[in-house]
């Protein structure tokens, strides 16, 4: 996937900036992993897929700064904190992280069931915020300027039909990073989500196809004067709010919505 784009316009970063990417394995993880790779920093790319991983490091600009550490996010969940104290210890303290692991499936009300839903909250609520933890640790990060930027979604703030648990767990994620923002401003640590609409990743075709559709790109084209988004889309704003260029930005959710007008919202 290539997400490059020229350093006169991007921020650059150092080498010795070290910044977690969880969800790098494909989608907008993948963009924003191998943006960061190409202006210069030290990437660690987390996924569950080591075959994926492979191929984005074979394809990235600097495969000597690309780090690979596959792994579930939800194997052994409470040790999230110290998996990253592990990743701090091999590689050096973090700049940066961003938590773009996430889940979605079509859940009705009178259809949700609670072991479903708890698994979509754990994905994508728990982990960002235990990995938030291990991150905001004074031993871990590089101190001021060091940023989280999560990945919410604009159905947090604005919901299609059939999203209950996935509006709700990215709507708790966008409430809770105002909240660490405040908690660690006076550390220097800044906090901040990016809410895109629909994006043509692996989780949207994974969605419309739960949901029957077989032309998905063509079922929501109407709602998006500027088209449907791609993860380089997403990938410079990512590399601008991890960078010292944001240095001011904190506690505050960007939504990109290639200028959503709601047409045809009726999932």
């Amino acid at each position: 996937m290539n997400c490059s784009a020229p350093n006169k316009v991007l921020p650059d970063f150092a080498e010795s900036d070290v910044i977690l990417v969880t969800g790098a394995s494909s989608g907008i993880g993948a963009g924003i992993a191998s943006l960061l790779n190409s202006l210069g920093a030290t990437v660690i790319a987390s996924g569950r897929s080591q075959e994926k991983l492979n191929a984005l490091r074979n394809d990235c600009a600097e495969p000597e700064r690309f780090h690979l550490e596959p792994k579930d996010l939800l194997d052994e969940m409470d040790a999230l904190p110290k998996w990253v104290s592990g990743l701090v210890a091999k590689y050096g303290k973090l700049k940066g992280m961003v938590c773009s692991a996430g889940i979605a499936s079509p859940m009705p009300l009178q259809l949700m069931e609670l072991e479903k839903a708890r698994r979509i909250f754990d994905i994508n609520y728990f982990v960002p915020m235990l990995l938030a933890k291990g991150f905001c640790d004074r031993r871990n990060n590089a101190g001021r300027g060091a940023a989280i930027l999560f990945l919410g979604s604009m159905a947090a703030t604005n919901p299609l039909r059939a999203q209950v648990a996935y509006t709700g767990s990215k709507a708790a994620v966008v409430a809770s990073a105002k909240g660490i923002s405040l908690e660690y401003s006076s550390a220097g640590i800044r906090v901040n989500c990016i809410s895109p609409a629909e994006v043509a990743t692996p989780l949207f075709y994974g969605f419309s196809e739960e949901l029957g559709d077989e032309a998905p790109e063509e079922s929501v084209s109407g709602r998006y004067p500027l088209g449907i988004g791609s993860p380089g889309d997403i990938a410079p704003l990512a590399a601008f709010l991890l960078s010292d260029q944001a240095g001011w930005i904190t506690g505050q959710n960007y939504i990109l919505d290639g200028g959503y007008n709601g047409c045809g919202a009726n999932w």
